[in-house]
């Protein structure tokens, strides 16, 4: 029996399994193998690993974890997990189930792109979601934001500090109000109402947007996108989401089913107007909820052996 099943392989997760690892922890660490920022090349705002490939980053971190003989990692995804006051059940893909005193449940967000041909084609080699991410390698260059949205002008707006040429291309009539049309304005934002035909590319860079006929020639693109929790598992533990399905946890990532934890993109804090998305941020957050799992096993092992 494991103290601690983490379901996840991201930044959040595999902090959380070394976290609990160097608190010498029966830790297994699952995942499916489908990370967010599988076809970006670069990770960036995550100090020491500063632009490094996020497969090279997951290597780095599962060699780190190998060295902490009780934790075990294995690829395989998670078919349900149930949980009551005597622990938890974790039934894996390949027929295998495990046991454990808590479950991590550390699974990440999913990116849904708009249906605009060549978005997904380019998404993480030209179209991006991030500016913190990747508008520094891209400064300075023609860059789009695509989307009719408030945000998408807010996005716009945001990305003149690293490009004096930016195009807005709403794809359809804007739906943003007053206050993001004049911000448009003032930072000299380009908008195109046309709707945007094709997002075009050429030895691995992209070239353009073509919109009426016409391909309008910029080097990077980014998109507000919706970003959609992996809360399967959550939901069918009976874990209070939020609206944006978010896994509602408090200070010290509990959520509302016992033994039950959550951390990283798929979880917040009521106060927190949105998930932190990023590397770094995720990875914390593990490491916050692994302190706090091990504080609880702490705690309840002392009260078993006075018998509370």
């Amino acid at each position: 029996m494991y103290d601690v099943i983490v379901v996840g392989a991201g930044p959040s997760g595999l902090n959380a399994a070394l976290i609990l690892g160097r608190a010498l922890r029966r830790v297994l660490l699952v995942d499916s193998g489908e990370p967010r920022n599988a076809r970006a090349h670069a990770m960036h705002g995550f100090l020491s690993r500063d632009g490094v490939d996020p497969a090279e980053f997951r290597r780095i971190a599962r060699e780190d974890l190998a060295k902490y003989e009780t934790v075990t990692v294995r690829d395989v995804a998670v078919a349900s997990v149930t949980a009551d006051e005597a622990g938890a059940s974790v039934e894996l893909a390949d027929g295998t189930t495990e046991q454990a005193h808590s479950v991590l449940l550390t699974v990440g967000r999913r990116d849904r792109l708009p249906e605009v041909g060549g978005v997904a084609e380019w998404w993480g080699q030209g179209v991006y979601g991030c500016p913190y991410c990747h508008g520094f390698e891209v400064r300075g260059r023609k860059l789009a934001v695509l989307g009719a949205e408030t945000s998408a002008a807010h996005l716009a707006v945001q990305l003149t500090r690293y490009s004096s040429d930016v195009v807005l291309f709403t794809n359809g009539t804007p739906e943003f109000d007053e206050e993001a049309a004049a911000a448009l304005k003032v930072c000299e934002v380009e908008v195109r109402t046309d709707a945007v035909e094709q997002v075009t590319g050429a030895d691995g860079h992209l070239t353009g947007v073509r919109v009426a006929g016409e391909t309008i020639a910029r080097d990077a693109m980014f998109i507000k996108t919706p970003l959609d929790a992996h809360g399967e598992l959550a939901e069918a533990l009976g874990c209070e989401l939020m609206d944006d399905g978010s896994v509602r946890i408090d200070e010290h990532g509990h959520t509302s089913v016992d033994r039950v934890y959550a951390a990283g993109e798929a979880a917040r804090l009521p106060n927190w107007p949105s998930p932190w998305i990023h590397a770094v941020t995720s990875a914390a957050l593990g490491a916050m909820v692994a302190l706090s799992i091990d504080h609880d096993l702490i705690v309840a092992d002392v009260r078993s052996k006075f018998g509370m």
